[in-house]
């Protein structure tokens, strides 16, 4: 007996052979990859079969925002030369509804230029479009294969997607959504994970999006800082911020430890005659700048201009009687941040009473 006998497949799928995928391979008894709906809601796994790329669609934005990335293919044609199509490889998803790629373009573009004529096909059955989306987004994040992880961009554009859809209705969602996409990529850390909660509220605010219920506080930093500018009606902006003369400085509390104030903290402490040695760790060396090159830089640039900086502090302070944020002109504020006592979505200034 042939092997596309024992198989059960039909003599003219010989012609899908290639020397990057054997007959065997067409056999879904052999694959070994886990598969798995990812925990998403609307996602049923049905069978599994060797498909041909000719009989599915390849939707570019799908489950990526830019489509495919020309470096990941190279990288999978190169694995594939190397290595040739394994059955513990992932398996292409594929809508049976629509037949959509859910994903694999990058293995759809691989093929392409190998001459492999189809791949092994996972069926899948989604009740709507967002579940579709999400499992989608979710799949990216498998580390295998010359995968592309979900990065910031990708996580951003599922989000705004899930609230035009109205999908996600409340801040808990945009949460939850972020974690889900997150992964393993860049974003998957807890710190960048609140990052990108932050723009998105700034995002709904800035467009005055009333469908996704926010939580009573919102916490801001540098970029939510400018929105909320660009935004405000408080006259605040024309009073304070819009004045040549004078400088305005946004202060994000939550990292305030990590820039100099430790080292000016530390300083201070330092008697009169005595002095503050610096131990110091920098960042890897890259193709500009050498280890030597980055810590050459610690004393003759960063330090040096937070020298520079102090000796001018100081003389303001000789001339002046105070440091400029003392000076009894100064109107500080504070960004709004209570949404149900403040007018966060206008961009209200709470003013530091004097």
């Amino acid at each position: 007996m042939t092997i596309a006998q024992t198989l059960n497949i039909p003599k003219s799928k010989h012609d899908y052979v290639t020397d990057y995928f054997s007959l065997e391979q067409m056999d879904p008894d052999t694959w070994t990859y886990p598969v798995s709906d990812k925990g998403i809601e609307g996602i049923e796994l049905l069978h599994k079969a060797y498909g041909l790329w000719t009989d599915v669609v390849q939707q570019n934005n799908l489950g990526r925002v830019n489509g495919t990335n020309s470096s990941k293919v190279g990288q999978m044609i190169d694995d594939i030369r190397t290595n040739h199509v394994e059955s513990s490889l992932p398996p292409v998803y594929i809508d049976i509804d629509t037949g959509d790629i859910i994903t694999g373009g990058h293995r759809y573009e691989a093929s392409a230029i190998l001459g492999i004529p189809g791949w092994m096909f996972q069926y899948v059955r989604c009740s709507n479009a967002w579940a579709r989306k999400r499992f989608a987004k979710a799949l990216n994040n498998e580390r295998a294969f010359a995968a592309t992880l979900n990065d910031r961009p990708e996580v951003i554009e599922h989000i705004k997607y899930g609230i035009k859809e109205g999908k996600i209705t409340c801040e808990q969602d945009i949460e939850d959504e972020a974690f889900l996409i997150a992964g393993h990529g860049c974003c998957a850390s807890p710190a960048v994970r609140a990052t990108i909660v932050k723009e998105m509220v700034s995002f709904i605010a800035n467009n005055g999006i009333t469908s996704v219920q926010l939580e009573r506080y919102t916490s801001h930093n540098e970029k939510t800082y400018y929105d909320f500018v660009d935004r405000s009606s408080d006259s605040y902006v024309d009073d304070v911020l819009s004045d040549p003369d004078v400088r305005n400085y946004y202060i994000n509390m939550d990292n305030w430890g990590s820039r100099t104030n430790p080292l000016i903290t530390e300083a201070a402490k330092c008697k009169l005659d005595s002095w503050l040695n610096i131990q110091a760790s920098v960042a890897l060396p890259s193709k500009t700048e050498s280890l030597s090159v980055k810590r050459e830089k610690v004393h003759d640039v960063f330090l040096k201009n937070l020298t520079s900086a102090l000796d001018k502090i100081r003389i303001y302070h000789a001339v002046n009687g105070h440091y400029p944020w003392e000076h009894p002109k100064c109107d500080h504020a504070f960004l709004a941040q209570d949404h149900h006592m403040e007018g966060v979505q206008e961009g209200e200034f709470i003013r530091k009473s004097k």
